[in-house]
Formats: C-alpha cells, sequence, structure tokens
C-alpha cells in the first residue's frame, strides 16, 4: 500500500469536501504523478465520503477499507479524470460501486415482503419522531433500521439525510428520475418508523 493512505489514514480531524480551492491545481499536479497533491485531495474529501460509505453500512472497519480501495482506486485512474469536474462526484461514485459490490458479495438484505410479513404497514405514520432521532446518527438501533432497509432505499435516505443533498442531486446521481428519489426516501422512513416503533 502506498505511504500516501496509510497517513491519510492516521489523520484524525479530516475536514470535509466541496469546491476546495486549488482543488484543479491539486488534480492538474496528481495527474502528473505528484502523490503529496493527492494527499490533500484525500484530507479533503475521505470524510465526507466514509460518512457516505458508514451511513449505507453501519460498520465502521468495513467502511474504512472500502473508504481505503476507493482513494487507491481513484489514484490508479487519476489521469482518466476529466478536467474541469469536481472531485468529490468521481470518488463517491467509485465509492458506492465499491460499496454495493461488497454488499451484493455479503450481505443478505431483507425484501420489503418479509418486512410486510413482520407487520411493516405502508400507510402508517407519523414521521415527526423519526427527525429527532436523526441527531443521533451514530445511535445503534437507528443504523440497525437502517441496514434493514433494501439498499436502493438505504442509499437514497442516507444521500437525503446524512449527506443533505437535494432531490435532485440524487437523481444525477444514481440516475433514476426526482420521482423516484421521493417514492424512495418516503418508503424508506416509514418503514423505519416501523422498525423503530418501539423507542419512538
Amino acid at each position: 500500500m502506498s505511504p500516501i493512505f496509510r497517513e491519510e489514514n492516521q489523520e484524525s480531524t479530516v475536514k470535509g469536501s466541496g469546491n476546495q480551492p486549488g482543488e484543479r491545481k491539486l488534480l492538474e499536479q496528481s495527474q502528473n504523478g505528484d502523490q503529496k497533491a493527492y494527499g490533500v485531495l484525500v484530507r479533503q474529501n475521505q470524510k465526507k465520503v466514509f460518512r457516505f460509505v458508514y451511513g449505507i453500512l453501519g460498520n465502521f472497519d468495513t467502511a474504512e477499507d472500502i473508504v481505503q480501495e476507493a482513494f487507491i482506486k481513484a489514484w490508479e485512474s487519476i489521469k482518466s479524470f476529466r478536467p474541469g469536474y469536481a472531485f468529490y462526484p468521481w470518488i463517491s461514485t467509485i465509492a458506492r460501486n465499491l460499496t454495493y459490490n461488497w454488499i451484493h458479495r455479503e450481505e443478505r438484505k431483507e425484501s420489503l415482503e418479509k418486512l410486510q410479513d413482520k407487520g411493516y404497514d405502508p400507510e402508517s405514520a407519523d414521521l415527526g419522531p423519526l427527525e429527532k432521532l436523526l441527531d443521533e446518527e451514530a445511535s445503534k438501533k437507528l443504523y440497525q433500521a437502517i441496514l434493514g432497509l433494501p439498499v436502493e432505499f438505504r442509499t437514497v435516505f442516507v444521500m437525503r439525510q446524512f449527506e443533505q443533498m437535494s432531490y435532485e442531486d440524487i437523481a444525477s446521481f444514481l440516475k433514476i428520475p426526482p420521482g423516484t428519489v421521493d417514492s424512495r426516501l418516503h418508503r424508506a422512513r416509514k418503514m423505519l418508523m416501523e422498525a423503530l416503533k418501539d423507542i419512538l
């Protein structure tokens, strides 16, 4: 493993990304083989990428491994990055694909039909109390409930509630219509309400 990634894993506080000043220059330098410049890009983006992956998986060690693999793959493919575009959407897409691959290999997800057998009622629901739980993202029960969602609902929920992405951005990221985003988010919230009804 390149020393650059070992160094990044040792960072205890990492600022989130966005369109950081100088990002274009850092990308140009990275494409020319500058590992230090790429290290700055890692520091600027890894916390946000980790939060996204961890929100879907709920497993710290696995999320950490996937995020590290995503940045390694991005480094290996950095020359193919298209100048003029932001880095985060690209790295988060790599991380998302790796996360989906892990889920398909390792996780047996409950279907919506199984949730209905357990008493899921698509018509139930006052969503108010759910919003209170969102202030405690690390809540074990909340993450367990999120992990019980089918991946298509889980991903939309994480993007909207944890990443604060707009419906349009989620739709563009997942390549689905905004109406589908709205529908999946609505169903995800109701399924979570049912899963968390004992503590709500």
